[in-house]
């Protein structure tokens, strides 16, 4: 399963228990994959590795080389090599587990490690391959930071501004007095709550709108961006705009809406010519959208790791790629910063957040630590862009975990993540 010697699917990364998934022509009933269920825990293998037969998407093509990107699509050189597979750390529970033990065990889809600039390490199981696109949930939401940082650096987008200045559509809604600064670091005082089981609430409505659920007959879906105007405030003074953390995956989906009201386009095109092409992207990517043609900007973009990995390490060199600022390097330096952590810290009723008790919140990146030169990007069932910007080093961990939100995996991951800095020193 380690270290593929050309980018072409083999049956060979298949785990046995899913080989027959969506392979019979029309497959079996027990072996298809659905709207209903494609993140169940027997399904999601294959769907996550597999999205746009099953959700309508819009691909994200990298631009042509005439559209002003002297950059022509390569391999990752693999001549820098190490085989990682049996490094020994220290999981969540003090046992001592080999690498590759660990990423199987995870339901690990693509590993790679970058190390100053060159790939050191990559690691494919389950469906996952170099040239297949897997979805990476809520890494979509730092994607989509950066393309709002390169606004930001046009002057088309202002942090500063309310929301209502750009799309005065959210004026009745939990967005009303609330700034783009405030939308980055999830900072709204909205009534909405981030449930993964919620089966009848507003979460489930959040994906029925989104076009990622079924929609029960009978029901009106008119779409993501209607569900946002829509979306009730928070009733409680204490709890204004910028006054506590908030964790809200309709928000990005604003900003991917702001996004497009600001760069006059759509949210895959800008995200092409500004963020994939830039960055020497050898294959397509795409994002799911709503039955109108809304982009699940939270959490839909999928995309090879290899090139995923070629963009963190241009935010790991300060927003340039081959020579191109990419994006403005005060962005990127900005995602980097260190802030008053106060508001992080007190949310969950005082509880504090369930990952980096120390860490921070910044322009939908992940501060896991305040003395530390270090920002991620995580995505449920596993998905992780980790970016050490000290030990120039960026990890990427691709998954089908079963498990919505798995903290002892997480806990486990970071010890990965130290065991890897310390071995590639």
């Amino acid at each position: 399963m380690t270290h593929p010697d050309h980018d072409t699917y083999s049956n060979d990364f298949v785990d046995n228990q899913h080989s027959r998934l969506m392979q019979d022509f029309p497959p079996a009933p027990e072996h298809q994959v659905l709207l209903a269920n494609w993140r169940d825990p027997g399904t999601a293998r294959w769907s996550f590795n597999h999205l746009r037969q099953l959700l309508p998407t819009a691909p994200i093509s990298p631009p042509p080389i005439s559209a002003g990107y002297d950059r022509h699509p390569t391999p990752l050189p693999r001549d820098h090599l190490t085989d990682l597979d049996d490094l020994i750390f220290t999981n969540h529970d003090g046992q001592s587990q080999t690498l590759a033990g660990f990423l199987d065990a995870a339901q690990t889809d693509c590993f790679a490690v970058m190390k100053d600039g060159h790939l050191v390490y990559d690691w494919f199981g389950g469906f996952g391959a170099p040239d297949r696109q897997h979805i990476v949930f809520s890494i979509t939401k730092s994607m989509a930071a950066l393309l709002a940082g390169v606004l930001v650096g046009t002057g088309a987008l202002i942090p500063d501004k309310l929301l209502t200045d750009y799309l005065p559509e959210l004026g009745n809604s939990a967005y009303k007095g609330a700034s783009v600064r405030h939308l980055l670091d999830m900072q709204i005082a909205s009534g909405f709550t981030e449930d993964y089981h919620d089966e009848d609430g507003i979460f489930m409505a959040y994906r029925r709108a989104a076009a990622w659920n079924p929609v029960e007959e009978g029901v009106m879906n008119d779409g993501l961006r209607a569900f946002l105007t829509r979306l009730p405030p928070l009733d409680v003074s204490s709890r204004n705009h910028g006054k506590y953390h908030h964790y809200c995956s309709p928000h990005s989906d604003v900003l991917g809406w702001l996004i497009e009201r600001c760069g006059d386009a759509s949210f895959a095109d800008l995200f092409s010519r500004h963020i994939l092409g830039p960055c020497g992207a050898r294959y397509d990517a795409y994002i799911t959208l709503d039955t109108y043609g809304a982009p699940r900007v939270s959490g839909g973009l999928c995309i090879t790791v290899h090139d995923l990995l070629n963009i963190g390490q241009m935010v790991l060199r300060g927003g340039t790629s081959g020579g191109v600022q990419v994006v403005p390097a005060d962005w990127i330096a900005d995602l980097f910063a260190t802030f008053d952590n106060s508001i992080w810290l007190s949310q969950n009723d005082g509880a504090g957040p369930r990952l980096f008790t120390a860490g921070n919140y910044r322009s939908q990146w992940y501060q896991p630590y305040q003395d530390k030169d270090i920002i991620a990007g995580i995505g449920i069932h596993g998905q992780w862009l980790w970016i050490d910007r000290t030990n120039n080093l960026v990890i990427i961990k691709l998954a089908s975990n079963g498990t919505v939100v798995d903290s002892l995996t997480d806990q486990s991951l970071l010890n990965v993540f130290a065991a890897i800095t310390a071995t590639l020193a």
